[in-house]
């Protein structure tokens, strides 16, 4: 089984290209339920973020890395021009740890990035997408991140792009105490922004959508307002914090500009954007590429995150060696039974003592080589396979 990965992400393409290719998790089911419908194709993950939207294939038969290609052609995006960054095999697997522990955000050990994948692999479960190659490959993937958020955390700080926002805020003003803010969306983003700017002492206003589905769970101390009602809140405003899922702008520029007291500083955590470009014009406006994340790949909590993606990559090299020799293993254990049944001793009940036989050997070279997995390889088991067939002249 080859695994492919391709990748569009903060490092190697602008916002705007990212917003092509940024999709919700409705229009995933449908890409995912489609790419593995392919003869070609076994199975199929998505991860669509506000930094990257990635897929992972698996396949038996493809000879060339085309995620990319197959990507654009399934979710209908013909006006990409951007750059992919792909990988296949055992450096696809080494990305998607590194990914999960941190490595691969814009904050090293951000922690939305395990949900992400979490959600990602389940979208795929969820539409028959998944096999057991990616199922491991991102349950693996989630563990080695839960495990970096317990044991390589930054201090006490907030490991999101939500908490660059209201740092940045705190560096602009000094104080943030008192100040009023509109925070438009309610999903993790705006809710972790939600308790941070509680805790230092700001008024805080939350949209919320009418339809019954949404979530209507705001931080204790946040005021609830509803969407359509936000420009009258915006007024007078200090900042506004925008993150939503929304495919149109939450804020425009006819509306804005309209207000008598615009707020001094819009900062938008969304991918596609919240806001209207040309609203820049008439006040500062912050985008995600901008809020200035950066860690020296040498820092020495790098180099411990680093370290523990590796060890996750080798836990899931270990699975698919096994996973590999198995069919081996199942021809060891035949020749290793008809061995002893060519045995020179006649029973009365000969066939009865073959199946004791077949049934002893296999429970055997299963507990012997499962207990020792990390060792086991398909090379392995076809040198011995060979051996035992040699010296048995079967």
């Amino acid at each position: 089984m080859k695994l492919f990965m391709a990748s569009v992400n903060y490092k190697n393409n602008s916002l705007s290209q990212r917003e092509k290719l940024s999709f919700t998790s409705e229009k995933i089911e449908d890409i995912c339920g489609n790419i593995c419908a392919l003869n070609d194709i076994c199975g199929c993950v998505i991860i669509s973020t506000c930094n990257r939207t990635e897929i992972y294939i698996t396949s038996e038969s493809l000879n060339e890395n085309n995620a990319d290609k197959i990507l654009l052609k399934y979710s209908g995006v013909d006006d990409f021009d951007g750059f992919f960054e792909k990988k296949e095999n055992n450096e696809a697997v080494r990305y998607i740890m590194q990914l999960a522990c941190g490595l691969k955000s814009q904050i090293v050990g951000e922690e939305q990035i395990v949900s992400q994948i979490n959600s990602a692999i389940e979208i795929s479960r969820k539409n028959g997408a998944g096999n057991s190659v990616l199922n491991t490959l991102f349950r693996i993937a989630v563990s080695a991140g839960k495990y970096t958020i317990t044991n390589a955390k930054a201090g006490n700080n907030h490991l999101s792009a939500s908490y660059k926002a209201v740092e940045l805020l705190i560096k602009r003003y000094g104080n943030i105490k008192g100040k009023k803010c509109v925070i438009i969306g309610n999903g993790k983003m705006g809710q972790i922004a939600q308790r941070l700017l509680i805790k230092k002492g700001c008024y805080v206003f939350v949209t919320l959508r009418s339809y019954k589905n949404g979530n209507n769970e705001i931080v204790k101390g946040c005021k609830a307002i509803k969407y359509n009602e936000r420009y009258d809140y915006i007024n007078g405003a200090d900042f506004i914090v925008s993150a939503t899922k929304s495919p149109h702008y939450t804020l425009t520029y006819d509306r804005l500009k309209c207000i008598k007291n615009i707020p001094e500083i819009i900062i938008d955590l969304a991918v596609p954007r919240d806001v209207e470009p040309e609203i820049s014009s008439i006040c500062q406006c912050i985008n995600i590429d901008e809020l200035g994340f950066k860690e020296s790949s040498n820092s020495g909590r790098f180099l411990k995150v680093y370290n523990i993606a590796e060890k996750f990559s080798g836990d899931f090299f270990q699975w698919e060696n096994y996973m590999m020799s198995l069919n081996g293993i199942e021809s060891l254990k035949d020749i290793i039974s008809k061995r002893i049944i060519k045995g020179e001793i006649k029973y009365e009940n000969e066939k009865n003592v073959e199946k004791i036989i077949e049934n002893v050997v296999g429970k055997t070279v299963d507990t012997i080589l499962g207990s020792m997995k990390e060792y086991v390889c398909p090379e392995m088991i076809n040198k011995a396979k060979k051996k035992i067939e040699e010296r048995a002249r079967l």
